[in-house]
């Protein structure tokens, strides 16, 4: 049997923990293989590196060959740093077994994109402050994301697919997992929301 069939039995309120909002819906209906937290956490690194693709061709005057190696050594040294931070938060969720918890998405969503604003005026010479604290708003929101809602998800995803209980000798739904069913009830809202105003049309 597999995990898919696993968690159809499980009750609801542990099927949304598990499901969780949008985003980690996505990843769900991915192979557990290719969303281990370490390769989220480069497929991350991997997007701010390609947002960057502008500021550093200006920067560098669009130069090919000097522009293309600091594009492509950038993108490398984001992917490695955010896939480690990834595979750190599967070795704390080990140990810890936490529950997954919705993620700050009024306070996460925002910071890449005015990190790279801030970082763009950095490249192109419109500013100069503190270029780190553009470099942390672009980077940390992904690993925040894995650390507190997708790497603990993938520890039950993982439990699924071995034929265990998720939840043998834990809450089923404690502090946490309200929190993160909250926001799967806000998805389905928006859902319906959205159907009525369709239909309505």
């Amino acid at each position: 049997m597999s995990w898919r069939q696993s968690l159809d039995e499980l009750p609801k309120s542990q099927r949304q923990l598990i499901l969780g909002g949008g985003l980690s819906q996505r990843f769900v209906k991915w192979p557990l293989d290719i969303t281990h937290p370490a390769m989220i956490g480069a497929l991350y690194g991997l997007l701010v590196g390609l947002s960057l693709l502008l500021p550093i061709g200006q920067m560098s005057d669009w130069e090919l060959g000097q522009w293309w190696k600091t594009f492509v050594v950038t993108t490398l040294v984001l992917m490695i740093v955010t896939a480690s931070l990834g595979l750190l938060s599967r070795i704390i969720i080990v140990f810890t077994n936490r529950t997954p918890i919705a993620p700050p998405r009024h306070f996460l969503y925002p910071m890449p994109f005015i990190g790279l604003a801030w970082l763009s005026l950095q490249m192109t010479g419109l500013l100069d402050f503190w270029v780190w604290g553009a470099w942390f708003l672009l980077i940390i929101p992904g690993p925040i994301y894995i650390h507190i809602s997708w790497a603990p998800r993938w520890r039950l995803l993982c439990k699924l697919e071995d034929g265990q209980d998720p939840f043998a000798g834990e809450s089923a739904v404690g502090t946490d997992g309200r929190l993160e069913t909250a926001e799967f009830e806000e998805d389905d809202e928006l859902a319906e929301v959205v159907a009525d105003f369709d239909d309505e049309e």
